[in-house]
């Protein structure tokens, strides 16, 4: 099982990091996706559908401790959307006074790194619109 990731610093607060992954989770989980979450509820599958506390699994072994704050969402797929199959994207921060450290991460199999990668970046971008200051530390896409 493969990774892709970003880690990065910012000025928002845990709260707004929060906000910010959520609003990139709900924009990646479109009218289709969340049509095949109420297909995977009534499937039997509703534990694997929207935002959950993560198992902290450091991409890049940035953190050297379990994160302040942890925040995972499943944006499921086309292709088997009704029995919870989807591509997990985890936040990670940590809080560290005046800024945070936040590591977006996705694993992905075989065939999913490119879907992997590009929510990875969209909710990169989500952040970097809320903080201009953001600054990449580590990247993998």
């Amino acid at each position: 099982m493969g990774q892709k990731g970003v880690v990065f610093t910012t000025t928002l607060t845990v709260g707004d990091c929060d906000n910010v992954f959520r609003a990139a989770g709900d924009s990646a989980r479109s009218g289709i996706t969340k049509m095949f979450e109420v297909g995977a509820a009534v499937a039997g599958h509703s534990d694997r559908t929207g935002y959950y506390k993560p198992t902290f699994n450091s991409r890049s072994g940035a953190a050297s401790r379990v994160p302040d704050y942890a925040l995972g969402v499943n944006i499921l797929k086309f292709s088997a959307g009704a029995r919870g199959n989807g591509t997990h994207v985890h936040m990670y921060v940590d809080d560290g006074g005046d800024t945070r450290t936040v590591e977006l991460v996705s694993q992905h199999g075989l065939l999913d790194a490119g879907r992997s990668a590009k929510l990875t970046r969209r909710f990169l971008e989500q952040f970097r619109a809320a903080d201009r200051q953001l600054r990449v530390t580590d990247e993998d896409f």
